[in-house]
């Protein structure tokens, strides 16, 4: 049964990889629901961890993609550290697909924030000179308040940014990984300087 259910669980983590590649999506969760749908899988505790799905995806990535990939991953790790280094002042972490390694050229530079109000951040975005578009996205949280946390939005370079502001007097507490509901830590300017470095380094 054990057997069965691990390769289940494979076998839907290579299709939610291969749904993301498709859609060029980094939304993991949405696409181990798809994923999952084509199996008939119901039960949360079917399904592939986080970790299952990117590592399928960096396979497929490797396979289709060469060279190409990693080069498209530094440039974008770069530009999300020179966003993070001018937006230092709100404690940005860097999440997603980015962070984790499985973005490709077309992805969103994920940034988590903390502020005050939000009027703190378009105050910063409008004296830099960058315009922005705002949305709502609904998070669930470690304390299990589920809320609408502000977005903005904006291209630089070619690069798209995503910049969620979290409440600046709470920071412990996270919002939850929509598919694992484990709190989403992120990456600190030092870290995500670290991880270039190491990646430099082993290139």
């Amino acid at each position: 049964m054990q057997t069965g259910k691990r390769e289940l669980q494979r076998l839907i983590a290579y299709e939610a990889a291969r749904i993301l590649t498709e859609l060029r999506s980094d939304n993991i969760s949405y696409a181990c629901q798809k994923a999952a749908a084509k199996y008939g899988v119901t039960k949360r505790q079917l399904l592939p961890s986080r970790d299952e799905v990117e590592n399928a995806l960096r396979e497929q990535q490797r396979l289709l993609r060469g060279s190409s990939q990693s080069d498209s991953m530094h440039a974008l790790r770069l530009s999300a550290l020179n966003a993070m280094q001018a937006l230092r002042q709100f404690q940005p972490r860097l999440v997603g697909a980015v962070l984790d390694g499985t973005a490709d050229s077309n992805s969103k530079v994920r940034l988590h924030l903390f502020a005050d109000t939000p009027e703190d951040l378009l105050f910063t975005l409008t004296d830099l000179q960058i315009p922005w578009q705002e949305k709502q996205r609904r998070m669930h949280f470690s304390d299990g308040n589920t809320e609408s946390v502000p977005c903005f939005l904006f291209t630089a370079d070619g690069v798209g940014f995503e910049l969620s502001v979290l409440p600046a007097h709470n920071p412990r507490n996270r919002p939850l990984d929509p598919l694992d509901n484990q709190p989403i830590q992120g990456a600190t300017i030092k870290q995500l300087q670290q991880l270039i470095e190491t990646v430099d380094e082993s290139s």
